[in-house]
């Protein structure tokens, strides 16, 4: 009879640890080798044996000195801060964005390209392509592509199923296809609202110690992602979080998704515009047209124009309404609203917290609290950063983790 017995292999635990050691860095930033040791639970000697093929690779470096316990010194550490690059693709309805980071996180470049009505998936690839293109041959060398793309967007098979307003993405293979054109470079995608949202997490309600954030993703989409102690909800096939495709009006317009009265039907920022552009000629104290920018609307808003205030405002009223459902159904203790809503700030906020305040429970309303996003950044796109970071095996080559071996005994 054999015994057979199962464990990591050298190898295995050598990128266990190299892993741990990058997440704490990730997680802490510029650090000492004990503040790390510290974090993780390794001994200094075993961070220290993993640190140092990190920085004969360039993914950290030593950057200077900082005073420890009875006065001693240590080398601080950090991502290196150039040599190695991670390139992210913010795909939307209307526009998408590629931006530069360096390791330590820090966005080096970033360009944003409008979207023609017109072009198919397969035209917008190409000019996604040609930027990513121009980035690679530049760049000294480029770990990772991260993607963060709208829902419904089943994450386990890396596939959009539906974008409102942008038909041409179904069926289209956008992640196949880059890993196709670049198969020496690592893709890895995302919904836009998760990454975001892990941003949001990290900077802001782990502070306040937060254990259950509703992030609400409002733009040319309405998304939204639960952080609950820090790890975001997913669900079964990826597909959590799908705020925009729940119906306020079941018996309001059909949606795309064959769902009625969908969220986003009256809140996106396309449908803002729509409203604004199809009542400028109608109002009289307005300073809009019929081909105002959201630019304008957020300016207009913000001079108190008439119509600006009218619509946003339905629009506030509306989104209140969603974030009261998933306050009753999720029990978050935290709704952080953000992307280009947040740009309508104090008093579009007011008026939201005026309409949950009136729909839910006092006891409840007074354990939630409900704020705009105070990123001043795409938080999408660095959250498709910090996505690529802790997938990505840094510094080592590709092996398989977890490697496990067998231990034969003698019969018995």
């Amino acid at each position: 009879m054999k015994d057979l017995q199962k464990g990591l292999s050298i190898g295995g635990i050598q990128g266990h640890n190299r892993r741990v050691i990058l997440a704490a860095l990730q997680d802490k930033g510029t650090c000492s080798r004990k503040e790390i040791s510290v974090a993780t639970g390794l001994d200094q000697a075993t961070v220290t044996r993993a640190i140092a093929p990190l920085l004969d690779d360039g993914v950290v470096e030593e950057v200077g000195l900082a005073r420890g316990e009875r006065g001693r010194r240590s080398i601080n550490l950090s991502f290196s801060g150039s040599g190695r690059y991670i390139l992210c693709l913010r795909l939307q309805r209307r526009s998408f964005s590629i931006g530069v980071f360096n390791l330590r996180g820090d966005l080096l470049e970033s360009t944003e390209v409008r979207i023609a009505r017109e072009s198919s998936a397969k035209e917008t690839f190409g000019e996604i392509s040609e930027i990513l293109d121009g980035q690679i041959a530049k760049l000294e060398q480029v770990d990772g592509i991260g993607v963060a793309v709208p829902g419904p967007f089943l994450e386990r098979d890396e596939r959009v199923i539906l974008m409102t307003e942008s038909p041409q993405w179904q069926g289209f293979g956008l992640i196949p296809e880059l890993r196709s054109r670049y198969p020496d470079v690592p893709v890895h995608s995302t919904h836009d609202a998760k990454a975001a949202a892990l941003i949001e997490w990290h900077r802001h309600a782990r502070a306040l110690g937060s254990r259950v954030m509703l992030y609400l993703s409002a733009g040319q989409g309405i998304g939204s992602a639960l952080v609950v102690d820090g790890h975001v909800h997913r669900g079964a096939q990826g597909l959590a979080g799908e705020l925009g495709h729940t119906s306020i009006s079941v018996d309001g317009e059909l949606c795309k998704c064959g769902n009625r009265g969908c969220l986003e039907l009256f809140t996106s920022r396309i449908s803002l515009l729509r409203a604004i552009r199809g009542r400028a000629g109608d109002v009289g104290e307005t300073r809009l047209t019929c081909s105002s920018s959201f630019a304008q609307v957020l300016d207009a808003y913000e001079a108190g124009d008439e119509l600006a205030v009218e619509e946003v405002h339905r629009v506030a009223r509306y989104l209140a309404q969603g974030i009261t459902n998933c306050i009753n159904f999720a029990n978050p203790d935290l709704v952080v609203i953000g992307d280009e809503y947040a740009g309508f700030g104090q008093r579009f906020l007011d008026r939201i917290k005026v309409h949950v305040k009136s729909a839910v429970l006092p006891s409840i309303y007074d354990a939630v609290a409900v704020e705009l996003s105070h990123q001043s950044e795409d938080t999408v796109l660095r959250g498709a950063y910090l996505d690529v970071l802790a997938q990505t095996h840094l510094g080592s080559p590709r092996e398989v983790p977890e490697i496990l071996f067998e231990q034969v005994a003698g019969e018995a």
